[in-house]
């Protein structure tokens, strides 16, 4: 657990306190979430070309792509509870719980709704026609459903923004719990958040241990099981609010941060936590559930702490990395329809190993779909959203909000 500073300890190099710069910060979480889901993209990529089968380094490092998905969860813990910390830590009424749902709602429902058709289209799979399994993606309830039909097809992606909505209801009630009994404290805060962490891996860890091998698949698209991202981005948030000197740490050392997240990567692609085929054995799962949140956290929390950093500027910031933040919801969305539709209007054979090929196509048919997403759906939704609300308070100016699987985005208030 990280210890707080005592009395007012002024933030170390790179750290800011308080309200982030509009466009240094917003710039930099755009380019964690860019490269998020590039990391994404290619994995679904790899998979069905192939090549994340192949025994060659390279392509073993492009399997762990999937550490995407944590990347977008530790985003939605830092954004969406940052707001909620400051309340707590300054003593200051609870955020407006009602906005927080309308906002949420609007900036994740619209765009995800009008991909499901085609979605289901590309899915190619008879239970597209059943009301029942529309109702469950409709309430993105469907990974409680223990058919996961939808597992290989183009709705693949989906069971993570499931896991978001569920980090979105439950995070004002655990907002108030520990506003309540935290407040003012900010190691309290993050003894609590600690051992929400903790317990999240405990939970993955024991029953990959004791329990059959199909409970612990249906845990893996829930959210106790990614609860640990979601804690330790929490934890990021109180840091900023009330920065001490690991905080300080990591502002002023970023390139160390993400030279041991890459050290971890590689790690994880290893057999120590990847077998070369079958399944993974109970050892190998608890490694793996133990890298890769401390993976996540290393590669993330420069972004989060060190925003004015110029090294985090220039190489996080840069507009390629933060433009495919701003569409990354929609590249999200659209990339595995996308995907499944090349292979069936083309009749392309699957596993032929030519990924670059098919990530090229992919990439830039999604990018295309994305732009009109952000600028005619999610947009004009995300006005929507702050039309409907109080006025804004003084205090909110720069809160940003975060979208599904993961995709932290800004709530359109940038000027870009």
């Amino acid at each position: 657990m990280i210890e707080p500073p005592k009395g007012t300890d002024r933030p170390g190099p790179g750290l800011r306190t308080g309200p982030p710069g509009r466009h240094e910060h917003i710039a930099v979480l755009d380019g964690v979430r860019g490269v998020a889901i590039l990391l994404v993209v290619a994995v679904h990529v790899g998979d069905i070309t192939g090549v994340v089968g192949y025994e060659q380094p390279g392509w073993r490092m492009l399997n762990t792509g999937s550490i995407g998905v944590p990347f977008f969860f530790i985003l939605s813990g830092f954004l969406l509870y940052r707001p909620f910390a400051r309340a707590a830590l300054d003593g200051a009424a609870f955020p407006d719980v009602g906005g927080y749902f309308r906002r949420r709602a609007l900036r994740i429902l619209p765009a995800y709704w009008l991909m499901l058709p085609v979605g289901f289209l590309t899915s190619e799979s008879p239970e597209a026609g059943d009301p029942l399994i529309w109702l469950e993606f409709l309430t993105l309830t469907h990974p409680y459903d223990p058919g996961r039909w939808w597992e290989g097809t183009s709705l693949l992606m989906v069971w993570s923004l499931s896991v978001e909505v569920c980090f979105y209801l439950l995070l004002p009630l655990l907002a108030w719990g520990m506003h309540r009994s935290c407040r003012g404290s900010a190691r309290r805060l993050l003894a609590v958040t600690s051992v929400l962490a903790a317990a999240s891996v405990a939970w993955s860890g024991t029953l990959r241990y004791a329990a059959d091998l199909s409970i612990t698949f249906y845990n893996e698209n829930l959210l106790p099981r990614s609860f640990v991202h979601f804690a330790l981005g929490m934890a990021l948030a109180v840091m900023v609010e009330r920065p001490g000197p690991a905080a300080a740490w990591i502002a002023a050392s970023p390139g160390l941060c993400w030279t041991v997240a890459l050290c971890g990567l590689v790690l994880i692609s290893t057999p120590l936590t990847t077998p070369l085929s079958g399944p993974q054995s109970p050892h190998q799962y608890l490694v793996a559930a133990l890298l890769t949140p401390l993976v996540a956290l290393a590669a993330v929390a420069p972004a989060a702490l060190a925003s004015e950093n110029r090294f985090v500027r220039v190489l996080l910031g840069n507009r390629l990395l933060a433009g495919f933040g701003l569409i990354s919801y929609g590249l999200f969305l659209w990339h595995m329809p996308v995907l499944m539709a090349w292979y069936q209007l083309t009749g392309r054979p699957i596993f032929l190993g030519d990924f670059w090929t098919v990530f090229a196509v992919d990439l830039l048919v999604s990018a295309v779909l994305s732009v009109l997403s952000h600028d005619l759906i999610e947009r004009p939704f995300q006005r929507l959203g702050r039309r409907a609300g109080k006025p804004e308070r003084a205090s909110d100016k720069y809160r940003c909000e975060q979208i599904p699987g993961g995709e932290a985005v800004p709530d359109g208030r940038s000027a870009r």
